[in-house]
């Protein structure tokens, strides 16, 4: 079987999916991923061929022409995106011309709807994911979301894998913790990726406020700031944050080779997110073995394994839920360390990628 697993974008998280995926998928089947140009040459030697072709948006008249006449050229057995380009209801029409043409087309929904809907992209993403011969999802709550914008028929459910890809040199927590200046007998909670309001960036920052009088307790930002879209009252506050002994803010793109730095000197993963359907930042929690502290929102009550973290509401009180959450997990660390380092072993790659063929195959 050929398989072109698809990533519009080369330097994010959906490329990490697409590239972890595609290494997996690739001890059973031909395998290629077609994505940006900014893909990184690093993932050129894993086992699958790469083709480059995306470039920024206001290439997409070109783009998405040219990627169409490779798809046709090439005749893969089955496309996979990792969801739309830039025009859902546009890229639904070439799909739905490359089903004509004899491809067979799936995707891959990892947010059912984008992070800020218009109160038309209801009816756009449901004409785009109705356009697809198979579709694959990670949690009966996107699947039953899926199914409110018309998609019907059966949809493969599986956990988002792990981003073991990440663990590059198996970095241990003294190293790590040296090397971003933390002391040994600090408990860090860890914010990461982008910093936004949606990702319950004000919760994190208004817990480590009330937590002010904990001893050795550490909130650490590390991700590229993105405040400045949404409003100045978000920039201030977290400017203001920059002066607290408690926060540690690095507001920066992280580069791939410095995530694990991150995650192995923390102690637990802050989740607090206010809406989403999922979150790569759980599966780099997964891979590390580190405990989360998460609101019910999305798929983190199906994913987060039992006793490897605490779950909140996302409710008026989020900030003081999420601060008690800290409080409880701190108190019983060892307990809470110990059920998230035995469920390393969920949500592997091999698995994944076993169901996805098994799901493709069938008639």
């Amino acid at each position: 079987m050929k398989i072109e697993v698809v990533s519009f974008t080369g330097d994010s998280g959906l490329a990490d999916y697409a590239v972890s995926l595609a290494r997996a998928l690739a001890a059973h089947a031909e395998v290629r991923v077609v994505s940006a140009q900014s893909l990184p040459g690093r993932f050129d030697a894993l086992g699958f061929a790469v083709t480059r072709v995306f470039r920024r948006s206001r290439h997409y008249p070109l783009d998405i022409w040219r990627f169409v006449a490779g798809v046709l050229r090439r005749r893969p057995d089955w496309l996979l995106l990792q969801g739309p380009l830039k025009f859902p209801w546009l890229d639904a029409l070439f799909i739905r011309l490359l089903h004509l043409l004899g491809i067979r087309c799936a995707v891959t929904v990892h947010d059912v709807l984008p992070h800020y809907p218009s109160f038309w992209s209801r009816y756009e993403y449901g004409f785009y994911y109705r356009s697809f011969n198979r579709v694959v999802t990670h949690s009966q709550a996107a699947a039953a979301g899926l199914k409110t914008l018309g998609v019907c028929g059966e949809i493969l459910v599986v956990p988002h894998g792990i981003y073991d890809l990440f663990d590059l040199t198996g970095i241990d927590r003294r190293s790590a913790r040296r090397a971003l200046g933390l002391e040994e007998d600090e408990f860090v909670l860890l914010f990461f990726g982008h910093l936004e309001p949606r990702k319950g960036l004000m919760v994190f920052l208004e817990a480590a406020q009330a937590l002010a009088g904990e001893v050795k307790l550490k909130f650490l930002l590390a991700g590229a700031n993105a405040l400045t879209t949404h409003g100045s009252q978000h920039v201030r506050r977290l400017e203001a944050a920059r002066q607290w002994p408690n926060v540690i803010v690095h507001d920066r793109r992280i580069p791939f080779e410095e995530v694990e730095r991150y995650f192995a000197a923390s102690d637990v993963v802050a989740l607090p997110y206010l809406e989403g359907t999922t979150s790569g930042v759980l599966k780099l929690a997964l891979a590390f073995g580190k405990p989360v502290a998460a609101s019910r929102v999305g798929d983190f009550p199906e994913q987060i394994p039992a006793g490897a973290g605490e779950l909140f509401d996302a409710d008026a009180r989020i900030a003081m839920h999420f601060a008690s959450a800290v409080q409880r997990i701190r108190a019983n660390y060892p307990a809470y360390l110990s059920a998230m380092q035995a469920a390393r072993g969920q949500a592997q790659w091999p698995d994944i990628a076993a169901r996805l063929l098994a799901y493709l195959e069938a008639r």
